[in-house]
């Protein structure tokens, strides 16, 4: 009776082990470079702007080492669901490697708008024959469209691409950029992709009003150039849980870990990566 008593016990504690270990509701956050992350939660690990590069001598951008690990699928990245793309900037995207990497990995999904693909394609003859990894998403500026990808859900963004003035003309004028608001195993994210201040401020008084709760925001540095400002309309409007600050150049990281950790004093949940493949578990 005891033996068989002992045996309930152990079925019982082993799954409740289980049970606890499968519904850990926490993410991994690994950062790649400039916008570029590795997000892991329980059944799902994905890629957002991680496949490139080239930062133009100005921005951050992967060592070859973790380039070649990502394409070979090394530890810490096997088993990549999905890949994500906000725009086709080099500091964001490489033709070459997205092919590669589609070619190599079947069964992962490219999540981006029809301008990315047109470009990608351009640069890369031949690309049009991974066509079914592509999930074309591309929404007017200040819309969203919604959809479940391999049990994630997603919601692409208008949000509109900063703009860059050179001689009267916007050299940013035809550049489409696409936010992502990201759903995996109830965690919820927001990527804001190259977007400023004014632009997110658009899409919210033109879109639906933000009803999405957000666990981590990850944010263009310049959605917090007015310092706490910034940071009251962003808390006010998503709500998020952890903030991610993201795309600062090397030669400003100071300035910007100093300006952080100032506005840590009001929201003490803001993260600024500086190494390559640093990560945080972020617990919920």
């Amino acid at each position: 009776m005891k033996k068989t008593f002992g045996l309930f016990l152990a079925m019982i504690l082993s799954t409740a082990f289980v049970w606890s270990q499968t519904n850990s509701k926490d993410m991994q956050v690994t950062y790649i470079a400039n916008e570029g992350f590795m997000l892991k939660t329980i059944h799902h690990k994905v890629l957002i702007d991680a496949l490139f590069s080239d930062g133009y001598g100005y921005f951050a951008h992967p060592t070859n080492d973790v380039t070649t690990k990502m394409q070979n699928a090394t530890a810490p990245f096997d088993s990549i669901d999905l890949c994500f793309l906000t725009h086709y900037h080099k500091d964001h995207s490489d033709s070459k490697l997205i092919k590669e990497y589609l070619s190599k990995y079947p069964f992962v999904k490219l999540i981006t708008t029809r301008p990315s693909l047109v470009f990608i394609d351009g640069e890369q003859f031949g690309f049009i024959k991974l066509k079914k990894q592509f999930c074309e998403i591309t929404p007017e500026i200040n819309k969203s469209i919604s959809q479940t990808i391999n049990n994630v859900f997603v919601k692409v963004l208008g949000l509109k691409h900063m703009s860059f003035y050179q001689d009267g003309y916007n050299l940013e004028e035809y550049m489409t950029n696409a936010g992502f608001y990201i759903n995996m195993d109830g965690i919820s994210v927001f990527h804001s992709g190259d977007t400023k201040m004014d632009n997110f401020k658009d899409y919210i008084a033109k879109s639906e009003l933000w009803k999405d709760s957000v666990d981590i925001a990850f944010v263009y540095y310049e959605l917090l150039n007015e310092g706490k400002t910034d940071l009251d309309f962003l808390r006010k409007t998503l709500n998020p849980k952890y903030i991610i600050v993201m795309h600062v150049p090397p030669n400003i990281y100071d300035e910007w870990a100093a300006k952080v950790r100032q506005l840590q004093q009001t929201f003490p949940n803001i993260i600024l990566f500086k190494n390559i493949l640093e990560n945080k578990k972020i617990e919920f």
